[in-house]
Parts: C-alpha cells; structure tokens; sequence
C-alpha cells in the first residue's frame, strides 16, 4: 500500500512537473507571438503614416530630430553616470556619433523613400517579413546548434499550414496577408536550418556576418528611415481631415461622454505603466551605484597577479604598474586567513591583509572609512592634531618593532568581539604552529586594534582585518614577498583595459590582472536579472493599457458606423478610415507616453520627500540604515532606459490600432446607413 502511495505520488508530482514546463512554454510562445504581432502592427502603421509624407522638407527635419536623439542617446551610453570624462571627449564623442547619425539617416531615409515609392504596402510588409526572418534564422544557425533554428522553422511551418487548412475548411480560396506571412517567413528560415545543418561548419562565420548585415540593415531601414518619414507624415496631416475627425471623436460630447471616459482610462493606463517602469528601474540604478561605490571604495580597480602565485622583487612590478597611462596609484598586499578569538571566547573567520599604509590610501577609501578617535582613543595612541586620522601614524604609534603589531577591523567585527582603540586581539592560523605528537599546532599572533572602519558594506566589515606588509608576513611565516598589487585608475570603467595594458607591459605570462567587475559578479548578475524580470512585469500594465485601446476604437467604431458609412458614401477611401483611427492610437499613446515620461523622472527626483512623508504618516522605518547601511532610497534616471520605456509604449500605441482601424476601413455604406 505504501508503495502504491509513493509511486502515485511521484507520477503526481512529474505530471505537476510537466504542467509546468508546458505552461512556461505557453507563456513564453505567447509573449513572443504577442510581441510579433504588436510589432508587426506598429511598422505597418508607421507604413501608412510614411506614405502621406509629402515633400522633403518635413522628412529632413525629422531625419534631423532623430539622428539628434540617436547621438545623443549613444553619447550618454559611451559615458555613464559615475564615469570620469572631461567636456571635450564627451563633445568628440557626440561629434562623431553625430556625423555617423545623419549620414546613416540620410541614406535609410532615401532607402525608405525609394520603398514606399516603387512598392505596395503588402510587398513591402513581406520583404520586411522576409529579410526579418533571414537574420533571425542565419544568427540561429550560426550558433551552431542545428535545435534552436529547426524549432523555430518548424514552427512557422506548423501555424502556416494550420492557417492554411482552416482557411480551406472554411471554404475560403484567397490567401490572407498573414498567411502569406507566414509562409514568407518559413522560406525565410530555412537558410539557417541549412547552415545548421552543414558538417564542417564552414559556414557559420559567413552566417553570422550575413545576419548583422542583413539585421543591422533592416533596423537601419526602419529606425532612421520609416520612423523620420512616418514623424513627417504624422506632423504633415496636422491639417488634414482625419486629424479633424480624430481629434473630434476622442473629445467627444454629450452622447459619447463614455467614448471619452475610456479614452482618458487609456491615457492613464500607459502613463502609469510608463511612470511606474521609470521609478523602478531609476531605484534600482540607484541600488546598482550604490553597491558598485562601495564595492570600489573597498577594493581596488583592479589588482596584479602572478600565475606562480607570491613574488619577490614587487618594487619593480610597482613601478611599472605606476607608470602605465590610465593609473593613478598602486599599492602592494598580501593575504593570510585565521580566525580571532575575542575576549569573551567568541571566535569569528577572518582574511588578513598586509598593506602599505603610506599607499593604500590612494587605492581604497580605508583612511576615509577610519573611525575619528575620541578622547581615550587619542591618549592609548598618543596621536594629536592631524596625525589621529593617519594610517602612518596609527601604525607607527605602537613602535618600530612591537610585539603585538597594529592592526584595523571593521565595525561589525569590533562591535562582535568587544574590541575598542587600544585592545589586544589574538589571531589564530591553523597551520604553521609549532610541532606537537599530534601535528602541526595553531600559530597565535597578538595584535593591537589602531583603528575601526565603517565601509557601509556588511562583508568587508565583518571579515576584513588590515595590518602592515611586515606583520602579515610574520604571521604567515613568508618572506620579503607580496600577494600582489592594487592600482586605482581614471575611469572604473577601463579597468579591465587599463589591466591588460599593465600585463602588457609586464611582458605577459605569468602576470595576470582581475578588475573589480570580477569580485561579485553573482551580485551584479542577479540585480541585472531583477531589473529584466521587474522592467517585463511592469511593461504588462501597458500592453493591458493596449488592449483598452483596441477596445474604445472597437466601440468608437461601433458608435460611429454610420459616420464611416456617410464618409464612404463621399468617396473617402478605406485608407483615409485607416488613418483616422491610427491618429486616434497614436494620440493616445503619445499623450500617455509624455505624461508618464515626465511623472517618473518628477516622482524620481523626489523620492526622499515621498519617503519623509510616508515615514511621517505611517510612523514605520521605511530603509533601517542598520539593515540596509543607508537611509534614503537611492535612484538614479538612465535616459536609453527612458527612451526604451517610451519606446515601447509608442508600439504598443501603435499596434493596438492597426485591427481596429482596418475593420472601420471594412464597414459597408449600405450597410452602415440601413438602420439610419
């Protein structure tokens, strides 16, 4: 019986298993085909606005408008926030991203042109499709993996054939447009299933060069060639008759006071979505800075090392480290482990380094994390003036060659083991000690506290403990040796640049350098896998938003058939109809777009005063500094997360109106005018 219990259990449990896989499976197949779609709908209505472009002087200022906020935008992202850089690289950068802009914008913008000239909306919507579906399947397939690109050609080859087949059980003989998509897209595939498939692998590296060509041309073609002439034909129909009767139906009066009602709940859909997005992602850049300066204010940008493992001679190392372009200061170290024992019994791990205490302040924030030494403190040291805030002089306080050599921990460790200025500390090695019948005995070393740090970061705190060179040896029992060399340089962000240049110079092997992206790289991987997993979660607010959207021009249409019908009945082609209804989608999305923009970087910049007043409501400690080491959340606004925020939601604007517009353009005037 208890065997027939756990076999159905586990059979329970691997269904509940594959129930699972399958519907994360679902899900994700959903997200992409609904992403598809939207994006799909948005160039297609991106389409329609290019073609109402007239002339070349509203495309050439929008080309103008845009290769401006591309510069800028990639300026921004060659310098972060917390980088160092002076006015004029930033203005050189800025130039020449500038001048690469406006040439690539000038020629995708006469590329566009040309297209929309010589070719119909539906040839172009499959040419797209089609170079689309090329890059997609060349990069799959150079990957090397023949899984992935089979997966998703047989995909398309699935739902193209099952389109087709309920298009012939429904009697019907023309093919859709998204049939012929489809299938467009299957052909599109296929090369990538074939140089998946192709044994020598000669192929892959052309592969991959023919999908960034074939990808970086289609985006070219679409991000600053359709999207400057659809700005352009958007602003040219300002006077037009479908920007009268949009801008009529979404204020609408008396009867259609609901109409307008659903349109402002779609505003504010997208702008919450917009705003929310922006604070959270602004708060977690703030989170991400604010570990990243404490993680470099601990350690160095990066640091030198020998694959043999300890060296001599590290003089000579320095001063090639010193005089590499890019670094500011360099100071040697070695590690050693033991564990302290306090006062009470208490015993903690900890890591001892051996500094140069003349140097290391120029490498990590150790002298301006130093505790300031009271009264008592002052008088155990015999330090005065400027002297008590000196790492030299904390260390030399004690003598040439004390028997209990100085030493600094952090506050957590001091607060744990009891320790204050002046106290002795008994650090104990495993190994090394003295021989005994049953092995190697401990080695105790006693050292004197001259110094407590308070580093804001909880690890360092608690297990880092720094003495001089000399005393790190004697506890390790090794020579005139070092463990290595940390060097701080201009900008935290070519470190690792910076490293490879001073192994350069040290000729090579066995010399090695590891910056500091390489000390938590877990810790930053899960905030960056946080903020993708939070920005996605946010992002549904707005495609809920969307869906509002393809439901009011839904009822607006239904309310307004007979409007159409008349429209119709006066020669106003089905495109006319189109626009009217694209204008009112994308009036909505830029109104809800710019109205969330402007909220989260105004709610952004006064988040300690939310957090005063919620904390002065509620009576409750929002951020404990004694959990979170500060007080005040931090933030920090990213214009390229902002311009993909708006970005995003101008899609989802613009998809939600291409069905809707389409069945307004559909309406037959007999039809719509028999019930008037």
């Amino acid at each position: 019986m208890d065997g027939l219990i756990g076999s159905l259990a586990a059979s329970l449990d691997a269904a509940g298993g594959s129930l699972a896989v399958a519907f994360i499976v679902t899900l994700a197949a959903g997200i992409l085909a609904m992403t598809l779609v939207y994006l799909g709908s948005a160039l297609l209505v991106l389409d329609r606005f290019a073609r109402v472009s007239q002339g070349w002087l509203s495309p050439v200022l929008s080309a103008v408008f845009v290769s401006l906020l591309v510069a800028l935008l990639a300026t921004v992202e060659a310098f972060p926030a917390d980088a160092v850089y002076t006015r004029e690289e930033w203005r050189d950068v800025f130039r020449d991203n500038l001048l690469a802009g406006a040439g690539s914008c000038v020629f995708f913008v006469a590329l566009a042109k040309a297209l929309l000239h010589f070719l119909s909306q539906g040839t172009t919507s499959r040419l797209a499709t089609g170079l689309a579906a090329l890059g997609l399947g060349l990069a799959l397939g150079a990957a090397g993996e023949i899984l992935p690109p089979a997966a998703v050609f047989g995909m398309a080859v699935l739902v193209a054939v099952g389109g087709a087949g309920v298009r012939r059980l429904r009697g019907g003989e023309e093919r859709s447009n998204l049939e012929v998509l489809l299938f467009v897209g299957a052909i599109g595939l296929l090369p990538g299933v074939i140089v998946a498939l192709e044994p020598s692998g000669a192929a892959l590296a052309p592969a991959a060069q023919g999908s960034a060509i074939v990808l970086g041309v289609l985006s070219g073609t679409i991000v600053l060639g359709l999207v400057p002439l659809a700005i352009g034909g958007f602003v040219a129909m300002r006077r037009s008759v479908e920007w009268f009767i949009a801008i009529r139906y979404l204020v609408a009066k008396r009867r259609q006071v609901f109409i307008s009602a659903i349109t402002a709940i779609c505003v504010g859909g997208i702008a919450a979505g917009v705003w929310l997005i922006i604070v959270v992602l602004s708060v977690m850049n703030g989170f991400e800075q604010t570990w990243r300066e404490e993680i470099l204010g601990n350690r160095a940008h990066f640091t030198v090392h020998s694959s043999f493992g300890p060296f001599p001679d590290y003089e000579d190392v320095l001063a090639k480290v010193v005089a590499t372009p890019g670094v500011e200061a360099a100071s040697p170290y070695i590690d050693a482990e033991g564990m302290v024992r306090g006062s009470q019994g208490q015993i903690a791990s900890v890591r001892l380094r051996g500094v140069d205490p003349s140097t290391v302040g120029d490498v990590t924030d150790l002298e301006n994390d130093l505790r300031p030494l009271w009264d008592e403190g002052r008088q155990v040291l015999g330090l005065e003036g400027e002297d008590r805030d000196s790492l030299v002089a904390r260390f030399a306080s004690l003598g040439e060659d004390p028997r209990a050599p100085g030493i600094i921990v952090g506050g957590h460790l001091a607060m744990s083991m009891g320790l204050a200025i002046g106290d002795t500390m008994l650090l104990i090695s495993p190994f090394g000690g003295p021989p005994t019948p049953l092995g190697p005995g401990p080695r105790l070393k006693r050292f004197t506290v001259v110094g407590v740090f308070e580093s804001s970061f909880y690890q360092y705190d608690e297990a880092f403990t720094y003495t001089t060179l000399q005393a790190a040896r004697d506890f390790r029992k090794t020579g005139e040796v070092v463990d290595g060399i940390e060097a701080r340089t201009t900008d935290h962000y070519r470190s690792q640049i910076v490293g490879d240049q001073v192994v350069s110079a040290l000729d090579g092997y066995p010399w090695y350098s590891r910056d500091w992206k390489a000390v938590f790289p877990a810790f930053f991987q899960a905030l960056k896998t946080e903020r993708v997993m939070m920005f996605l979660l946010l992002t549904m607010i707005m495609v809920v938003a969307a869906f509002v959207i393809v439901a009011t021009l839904v009822m607006m249409i239904m309310e307004k058939s007979s409007d159409i019908a008349i429209l119709k009945a006066m020669g106003a082609e089905d495109a006319l109809i189109e626009r009217i209804f694209a204008l009112e989608g994308t009036l909505i999305g830029l109104a809800g777009t710019a109205i969330g923009v402007a909220a989260g970087i105004a709610v952004t910049g006064q988040l300690s005063w939310i957090q005063d007043i919620i904390e002065r409501v509620t009576g409750i400690d929002t951020l404990p500094a004694s959990v979170y080491q500060f007080s005040e959340l931090p933030s920090r606004v990213d214009p390229v997360q902002v311009a993909g925020v708006a970005a995003i939601a101008m899609i989802l604007s613009l998809g939600a109106t291409l069905l809707p517009s389409r069945q307004g353009a559909r309406i037959d005037p007999a039809a719509g005018l028999r019930h008037e």
